[in-house]
């Protein structure tokens, strides 16, 4: 699952506690043992933990009527409406494929649970939900919504797609947890598998989204960079200032001697401290190239060789290799999704 200590909005705790009541549990039975009371939860600038979170459920499955089919009832709360800036990036994306990788590369602006992984080596395609580290008696729940959530969307972006043509595999052997699944969602479930995955096509994923705008989507996705770079506290500080430092100065092909001098600092102080903080300046560096790499690629219909130079790297294949141990997929993948993504 996602890092426990990840902060963000009260907004899903809130959701659960206000269903809560239907299912004969009170809002502070949810609470017991999170440290946050109701009041907590309605509080504009308010951050709740990962952890918080999942206590919230543990305590409301506790205390709720044990049955399958809660995470969906309670999930069907969660429209895309509801993830503010996350949610409008995704159903501005070109496609299917390009609205998933945008979900997991700004997961931490959502109230995702599970770690969202899209692997398209396999075939077929598969999106992985890894709720490792999750305690047992959540997981039913936690997979139960967050399928919800991805059928929430798909009635959005994709009105006519039926979901009876999904499976999702899981490691769950329970078939009324199966049958719920099937009967609320329409998707086809196969129990006792080794990981829990979504069984996708590359037909799918190629599939244009109708609410696709390039500048509304280029919006939403700088306001994502914005709000994680605010969010994002567990970056060290010298390590967040070169990799700021270094994507300001991307053009005029950044040195660790040009982004200490601009930091203030010697390049012996900055080496020392970045090793401190466990980094160095070329994988910051190169973390930062790709990251530019993957947005030519998603939004300005460029091939992969035009931005393997533009981002600094004199073979294609260096690229390519560099891209894909970075983000699980290659370059070349996304051409698809960009081709939707050019200006007029």
């Amino acid at each position: 699952m996602q890092n426990e200590s990840q902060k963000r909005s009260p907004g899903s705790i809130r959701i659960l506690c206000e269903e809560a009541p239907n299912y004969g549990v009170t809002a502070e039975q949810c609470l017991e043992g999170t440290g946050l009371v109701t009041f907590d939860l309605y509080q504009n600038e308010a951050t709740v933990t990962l952890g918080q979170e999942v206590s919230a459920i543990a305590n409301f499955i506790k205390y709720a009527p044990g049955r399958p089919g809660m995470g969906i009832e309670i999930g069907r709360r969660y429209r895309p409406e509801v993830f503010g800036i996350w949610g409008y990036a995704i159903l501005s994306s070109p496609t299917v494929r390009a609205g998933l990788k945008t979900a997991m590369d700004f997961a931490n602006l959502s109230f995702l649970i599970a770690r969202l992984r899209l692997n398209e080596l396999q075939d077929p395609p598969v999106l992985n939900l890894d709720i490792s580290g999750l305690p047992k008696s959540v997981e039913g729940f936690v997979l139960e919504r967050h399928l919800t959530v991805i059928s929430n969307f798909t009635s959005q972006f994709l009105p006519k797609f039926s979901l009876s043509k999904v499976t999702f595999e899981t490691t769950l052997d329970d078939p009324k947890i199966a049958e719920a699944i099937k009967s609320m969602l329409g998707v086809n479930v196969k129990l006792g598998c080794d990981k829990n995955a979504i069984v996708l096509s590359n037909k799918l994923l190629d599939l244009p989204l109708p609410q696709h705008n390039p500048a509304t989507m280029e919006s939403c996705l700088r306001q994502c960079r914005s709000l994680l770079n605010l969010e994002d506290s567990d970056v060290p500080e010298m390590t967040a200032q070169v990799r700021e430092a270094t994507l300001l100065e991307m053009n005029n092909d950044p040195t660790i001697v040009s982004i200490a001098s601009k930091l203030g600092t010697s390049e012996r102080t900055l080496r020392r401290r970045l090793a401190q903080e466990g980094t160095s300046f070329r994988k910051i560096h190169t973390e930062a190239k790709l990251a530019i790499g993957h947005e030519l690629l998603s939004t300005a219909g460029l091939d992969v060789s035009t931005v393997a130079w533009r981002t600094g790297y004199s073979e294609p294949s260096s690229f390519v290799r560099a891209f894909t141990k970075k983000y699980g997929y290659s370059p070349g993948s996304l051409k698809t999704s960009s081709r939707y993504g050019e200006k007029s």
